[in-house]
């Protein structure tokens, strides 16, 4: 809730300030004076989000300004900025709302376009691994790299692919001759998804490397991508230990009855074996290629053209299965795809190219070069223990207190390097081929954690928008904990005020017309129908459930208490009469419904109890009148009205 609210007063949007009113004093409350700038922004910032029109007016939206200020005083007057739980929650916002500034925008639009783009395509492909980690000894690299250039020369001379990848493949798809099937982006990992989707149709890859090995990878279709399908099936199977094999013929049973029948929602919660799906009509929750690992499955659900339309009985490595289109989904333009394209490429290995680029920027703004000189003295003082992750510095050390480089006019010495090697080493399980390729790789990622580290900490001097958001965060934090303190927490808990405004305002608090029932729910009319004679026999509900709930199906559902007649889940056009009522299909769920009213209870007041939420909502309301009424009691309040005709002015022209 507390960042919901904190939003609302957040609209990340660049906001044109006249220069010359940035620091110009618009008003002062006690003494303490308020720049017009930062109204300005404000004001321009939230004028789409605010819906009363007479809001937008400047002169009321300035009284508005006014109340928040004094709400913020009193905030900091209680001491609310120095609680614990309000530092933890704005340090947890802060990292959230600094990441949006620890990157570069530049490539990360680049790559989500990329993605986008490949998103839009399907390749179908296989490939050859000649395996070698990252760590490998020199030696076992170029043994990978002798056979993977040898693999590569006999493809260029015409080859077979298939048989090749079959004999010397050193990948799990070398038994099936290297094939992937189809796939799109985000289904493998970033070099081998750029070389599969810039390798022609009917070609061949270059040699590129994964952290896997070596690869070469072909292409043999490339086609439009299918997007994503909602379908419903009817699935049966056979245990591994049945004697008696029947799924195929269960199938083809099913398959007859629902041509004569087509009640396929019925047919799946009667007969089908999933058991997840079966319950719900059959229905699958929404994939794409490759989503369900059964491209037989998968090829007959698009291949299905208009909704409603079923397939015809047939076997995949699940079961046998009728499949019924329910909705296709194309694949949407790139607007609506942004942000989460953007989403998944930040937690993908590709994110890397960001912060390499991010990085690259920050070393030549704070003009920081990784020195050889500096390595060669780490060359000498960390021991080969830095390869089992078992190296111990010495605390006395000539070189601790000395200077590696330099931020501004912070140093960052040769013992923090150490530390830093110290914490890393813990969690750092690479195969390094050898002790200064480990040191380098340590040092250069020192340098990089350590300016965006420094770019982080001091992100309000360094990016003025930033400033402005994060101080607004902070803000809404402390007004969401005034309220709480002041108002939301006193109402819950004033059980005399409760009392009171009740008394005051009994009329507010009103049951309308209630219902007293029993509602079945059940997965076909046959059943309803059965269910409909029981009730009407006095039968028990729990006896009802029992007949019919039985090898793990479950055929009916039973609920029951005391509702308002417009409780949603009644029928739209349900007859409101005591005892059984007549069978209603409900098209959402595909349920038949049957109620039994016991009683109709008739409007009356509510108690204090019954209506103690709708209470405490509308005493708080009155609370947050009330202080409102009072916040400017006692308080100096000065306008600087020459600046306000100036801030008029400049915002009819960013309006």
């Amino acid at each position: 809730m507390k960042r919901f609210f904190t939003i609302l007063l957040l609209v990340l949007s660049s906001i044109a300030v006249a220069q010359e009113l940035e620091d110009k004093s618009l008003l002062t409350i006690d003494g303490t004076s308020y720049d017009a700038g930062t109204f300005m922004r404000v004001y321009l910032k939230n004028l789409d989000v605010v819906q009363d029109e007479e809001q937008k007016d400047i002169d009321n939206y300035l009284d508005l300004y006014i109340d928040y200020r004094l709400k913020l005083n009193q905030a900091y007057e209680l001491g609310l900025d120095e609680k614990e739980s309000y530092k933890k929650e704005l340090k947890n916002y802060r990292q959230s709302l600094a990441q949006a500034y620890l990157t570069d925008t530049e490539v990360t639009d680049a790559l989500v376009q990329e993605a986008y783009n490949r998103m839009t395509r399907e390749v179908k492909a296989s490939h050859i691994l000649v395996k070698v980690g990252p760590g490998d000894a020199p030696q076992d690299t170029l043994r990978a790299w002798n056979k993977i250039n040898s693999i590569k020369t006999e493809l260029d001379k015409g080859g077979d692919f298939a048989q090749i990848a079959r004999a010397q493949s050193e990948g799990p798809s070398a038994g099936n001759e290297g094939q992937l099937g189809w796939f799109s982006v985000f289904k493998m990992v970033y070099p081998f998804e750029t070389a599969a989707f810039e390798t022609p149709v009917g070609k061949h890859s270059k040699i590129f490397r994964t952290d896997y090995g070596y690869h070469i990878v072909k292409i043999y279709e490339d086609r439009k991508a299918r997007g994503k399908v909602t379908v419903a099936h009817i699935m049966t199977m056979d245990s591994r230990d049945a004697t008696e094999k029947t799924a195929e013929k269960r199938i083809k049973e099913v398959y007859k009855q629902l041509q004569e029948t087509g009640k396929f929602e019925e047919l799946a919660r009667e007969f089908s074996d999933d058991m997840n799906s079966g319950p719900r009509g059959g229905k699958l929750d929404r994939f794409g290629t490759g989503g369900l690992n059964a491209p037989v499955f998968e090829d007959t659900a698009f291949g299905l053209e208009e909704k409603g339309q079923y397939s015809e009985p047939f076997e995949t490595k699940f079961g046998w299965h009728i499949v019924k289109l329910i909705e296709k989904h194309p694949l949407g333009g790139f607007k609506e795809l942004e942000a989460t394209i953007t989403d998944k490429i930040r937690k993908a290995p590709r994110a890397r190219k960001i912060t390499d680029s991010f990085n690259k920027n920050l070393r030549e703004k704070y003009q920081v070069t990784r020195s050889d000189d500096v390595l060669a003295v780490l060359n000498q003082v960390i021991t080969d223990s830095i390869m089992p992750n078992k190296w111990q510095y010495d605390l006395n050390h000539a070189t601790v207190k000395k200077t590696v480089f330099e931020i501004k006019d912070k140093k960052y010495t040769y013992g923090d390097f150490y530390k830093f090697v110290m914490q890393r080493q813990k969690k750092d399980f690479t195969n390094y081929a050898s002790k200064e390729e480990k040191i380098k790789k340590l040092y250069d990622d020192y340098i990089d954690s350590s300016i965006a580290a420094y770019y982080d900490e001091n992100l309000e001097f360094e990016n003025k928008d930033f400033a402005f958001i994060y101080n607004e965060y902070k803000e809404g934090l402390l007004l969401f904990d005034l309220l709480e303190t002041k108002i939301w927490n006193k109402a819950k808990e004033d059980s005399l005020g409760q009392q009171a405004y009740y008394n005051e305002h009994k009329e507010k608090y009103q049951w309308k017309r209630r219902l007293d029932i029993i509602m079945t729910q059940n997965t076909t009319e046959e059943v309803a129908q059965e269910v409909k004679k029981l009730l009407e026999q006095g039968t028990d509900k729990t006896a009802i459930k029992e007949q019919f709930n039985v090898d793990g199906r479950t055929k009916v559902m039973i609920s029951s208490g005391i509702v308002e007649e417009t409780y949603n889940r009644l029928p739209d056009n349900f007859e409101v009469t005591i005892g059984v009522s007549s069978i209603y299909h409900d098209k959402k769920t595909g349920f038949y419904k049957v109620i039994v009213v016991n009683e109709i209870l008739e409007p009356t007041q509510k108690t204090l109890d019954e209506a103690r939420g709708a209470v405490i909502n509308d005493y708080q309301q009155q609370l947050e009148k009330d202080w409102l009424d009072s916040l400017r009691n006692g308080r100096k309040i000065k306008l600087n009205k020459k600046t306000f005709k100036k801030v008029k002015k400049a915002i009819e022209k960013n309006a």
